[in-house]
């Protein structure tokens, strides 16, 4: 090989490294334990989603006639329940579903159509006040889903492995990011599998089936960051249950950090053993927590420094954590 053509394939790569650095993250230079302050409920649901919004934590229940729950900030007291199951254009009509933003102004529901996400105003005493409906135009997989700066919709697919960039005000796909799959149907145990979250400048795709978080530009839909633990995990067995180590199984995008929760067991191997890692938009680790009570589903409150959980084993408790500084 000459000079020349050596000298090209060395910027090359070194470019491409600068482009899409790797970051360890099994190195924490903080541990912390979190002990959850549980606060009673009289209200009885089915915890499906939660969400943040304002100054309330929202709980989402399919189950039950009334499917919207409210409870004020930081205090975590009982403010409204609303979502009423119905046929009626204020009534909820389908699954309630909610889509996370970073502006804490609005609430944005999917579930009073099947093809429309309401963008909602709660007022000082938790009632809903409708703002706007953006309709979708067709029926997708609308998972995990984000919308940011008011319009731009962002969602995952399990079944395409596909995170979608899409634009609600002029119905225009914006952009797509294709993860590989196998050529198996069963999406349930593609290795390449995960969940997304977004704030205004990042989408955050941590993985199921490997220690790896990958961290997406908003604007282009580049990776920009890579944080892994630098092994290569092999691929997941159709129906081998048994064996499949989990890796990520929730995340929470802050404007200050994302939060996720990790696993590393299989399912019988103290499945419940779980533990919260924080990142910077770096992709620099920065604290993990463990737990006396995991939560399954968890928002952040960066603003008071607590995080709000639900755990379907203390169904008559809300799970309040005091963030270290």
């Amino acid at each position: 090989m000459n000079c020349k053509v050596l000298y090209i394939l060395l910027t090359v790569v070194g470019l491409y490294s600068c482009s899409k650095p790797r970051v360890n993250g099994t190195f924490f230079r903080e541990r912390k334990e979190l002990y959850a302050e549980k606060i009673p409920v009289n209200e009885v649901f089915s915890v499906d989603f939660v969400t943040k919004s304002g100054n309330y934590f929202i709980i989402s229940s399919s189950k039950t006639d009334t499917t919207l729950f409210l409870y004020e900030t930081p205090s975590l007291g009982f403010k409204n329940a609303t979502g009423i199951k119905g046929g009626g254009p204020d009534e909820i009509q389908t699954f309630p579903m909610f889509c996370h933003t970073s502006d804490n102004k609005y609430l944005y529901v999917r579930g009073y159509s099947l093809l429309s996400i309401r963008k909602i105003l709660i007022q000082p005493q938790g009632n809903f006040s409708f703002i706007d409906e953006y309709k979708l135009d067709r029926y997708d997989e609308y998972n995990f889903m984000n919308l940011i700066r008011d319009s731009l919709f962002i969602y995952y697919s399990s079944d395409r492995l596909t995170i979608t960039k899409y634009d609600l005000k002029n119905k225009m796909l914006l952009k797509k990011i294709n993860l590989k799959k196998e050529d198996h149907k069963e999406s349930y145990y593609y290795s390449n599998r995960g969940l997304i979250a977004a704030n205004d400048s990042f989408v955050i795709y941590p993985y199921i089936y490997k220690k790896q978080i990958d961290i997406y530009a908003v604007d282009n839909f580049q990776l920009i960051k890579r944080i892994d633990d630098g092994k290569k995990y092999p691929k997941v067995t159709v129906y081998d249950d048994k064996n499949i180590t989990y890796h990520y199984l929730n995340i929470y995008a802050g404007k200050k950090y994302f939060y996720v929760i990790y696993v590393g067991h299989k399912i019988d191997d103290n499945f419940l053993d779980r533990t919260l890692e924080v990142y910077d938009y770096e992709g620099n680790p920065i604290i993990k927590y463990t737990f006396d009570i995991v939560p399954f589903y968890f928002v952040v409150d960066e603003e008071n420094g607590y995080i709000y959980g639900c755990n379907s084993y203390y169904e008559d408790y809300l799970l309040r954590y005091k963030l270290f500084p």
